[in-house]
């Protein structure tokens, strides 16, 4: 066979190839979801993808040189021609840009248009007798927007002050509706947070105080590490009143909940309860706890937001801030009778803190987070398990002593058997416990330093064991090194 029909079969090879890539390729276009158009400089449509036909009920034939204009009401098409303009006229080689407008197909009427997110980007080059082309690309989000209105339904019907804190320190757009009612005031958003929540009390305060308003504003924008720094100096209570009778004012207390992107503090969400009453009134005070409960019935949305104030992100057990309520209601209802015992218990993982300095903090979180979980699954209701802080964990239960000892011990026992896979290597961790029982008219601090002392005499006494105070010292046996209540 010659060259020249070797040629030729190789070029009719390369054609057939080459056909098949744009049949490909059209197919492809076709299928991307939203709307797919090639405009020119004319704004004509040059090709355009079967959603965009189907939206509009068009023949493929209608389509092609489609001013594209034709799609849109003369205001929407003034602010789309606009934004073509940028792109066409921007030095850039694949300029592009975004934005959000509104599209009714047919003539439809504008309040019925659907919202489209829409990014158009200059191709590279110019076709001849077309000019520049530009790529159109139309995303539907009708439902991302109803599950917004939804959400935001949800949001402003809870009866709590809340609001976000953005990067400038001002408040957000959204917030509760609950929250002008609760302080007294007018629309809010924009407003700098000292305005909005301290102005009334800074008059009276300290440096120290002032410098905790300060250090709100100044953790927006920093890791989660730092956060930390700053979380331990925000003021947790507020006297806020804008009358001159003091009894018009509100005792305020304030929980704040860091909302993390990339390990950054990007805003801060802030969640004001009235605690007035509770202040007032130690009946008071248990009501309030009481319709905290009743809150569970809330939508999941609500439920969400609330468990994101009350829940160790990296455990799944309770803060804190959840316990100071939760506890205080407990240690109540065992004052007045109402439940016969309470006793506590306090855990610390032994050597922790050479677990973070020889393997890192992320593998420190690993630990950390299969120890609580072994805590949780050993904790049923309603016993309440708590995080206290670093590698310390504390459950409270409405029980006696021996009950508490026996779950201490059993997560004792659990954690001991435990492997931590940390990926290039695995360990192993031991964990201490100091259980107490609650004596009447007891304080939660005093409460809680009598179970420490006991921790710390477990930790002096060779770690890994469980001591518990001496009730009944006839009744009181010894194993294993271990104390054990009546």
């Amino acid at each position: 066979m010659s060259h020249t029909n070797l040629d030729l079969q190789a070029s009719h090879k390369m054609l057939m190839l080459f056909d098949e890539a744009n049949a490909n390729t059209e197919s492809i276009i076709d299928l991307l979801p939203g709307i797919f158009l090639i405009v020119n400089e004319n704004h004509e449509v040059l090709r355009a993808n079967f959603e965009f036909i189907k939206l509009f009920d068009l023949d493929a034939e209608d389509v092609l040189r489609l001013p594209l204009a034709n799609i849109f009401k003369p205001e929407g098409w003034k602010i789309f021609a606009h934004n073509i303009k940028q792109v066409v006229e921007s030095e850039a080689v694949f300029a592009s840009t975004r934005f959000e407008m509104g599209l009714a197909a047919g003539q439809g009427d504008a309040q019925n248009q659907r919202p489209f997110h829409w990014t158009l980007t200059k191709r590279n080059g110019k076709n001849q007798g077309e000019g520049c082309l530009v790529m159109v690309y139309g995303d539907d989000i009708s439902e991302m927007r109803e599950a917004e209105r939804r959400l935001m339904e949800v949001f402003t019907s809870i009866p709590l002050g809340i609001f976000t804190l953005n990067k400038d320190g001002a408040v957000g757009n959204s917030y509760s509706s609950y929250l002008e009612s609760m302080l007294d005031s007018g629309k809010l958003a924009g407003l700098a947070v000292e305005d909005v929540l301290f102005r009334p009390a800074m008059d009276s305060m300290g440096q120290d105080e002032i410098n905790g308003i300060k250090a709100i504003r100044e953790c927006i924008g920093k890791s989660e590490l730092e956060y930390g720094m700053f979380a331990q100096r925000f003021p947790q209570e507020i006297f806020h009143n804008t009358k001159p009778d003091p009894k018009d004012g509100r005792w305020l207390k304030i929980t704040y909940q860091p909302m993390v992107f990339n390990r950054v503090v990007e805003q801060l969400l802030v969640i004001l309860e009235d605690r007035t009453a509770i202040i007032n009134a130690e009946k008071e005070m248990l009501d309030a706890a009481r319709d905290r409960e009743k809150a569970n019935a809330m939508e999941k949305q609500s439920l969400a937001l609330y468990e994101s104030a009350i829940r160790d992100p990296l455990t799944g057990l309770y803060t804190r801030l959840y316990m100071k309520d939760a506890v205080a209601a407990l240690l109540w209802e065992h004052d007045h009778h109402e439940i016969p015992e309470v006793s506590m218990v306090i855990f610390d993982i032994d050597h922790f803190k050479k677990v973070n300095d020889t393997y890192g903090h992320n593998n420190g979180d690993v630990v950390l987070s299969q120890v609580a979980g072994e805590i949780l699954r050993q904790s049923q209701e309603p016993a309440i398990p708590i995080r206290f802080g670093g590698e310390e964990f504390v459950v409270f239960m409405p029980s006696e002593c021996g009950a508490a000892f026996e779950l201490a011990e059993r997560v004792r026992k659990k954690v001991e058997a435990m492997e931590f896979d940390l990926g290039a290597t695995a360990i192993r961790v031991t964990i201490s416990g100091g259980v107490a029982a609650h004596r009447k008219g007891e304080v939660l601090d005093d409460f809680m330093n009598r179970a420490d002392q006991l921790l710390y005499k477990a930790k002096e006494n060779g770690r890994n064991q469980t001591m518990a105070e001496r009730r009944n010292p006839p009744t009181l046996r010894q194993a294993q090194g271990e104390r054990i209540c009546p």
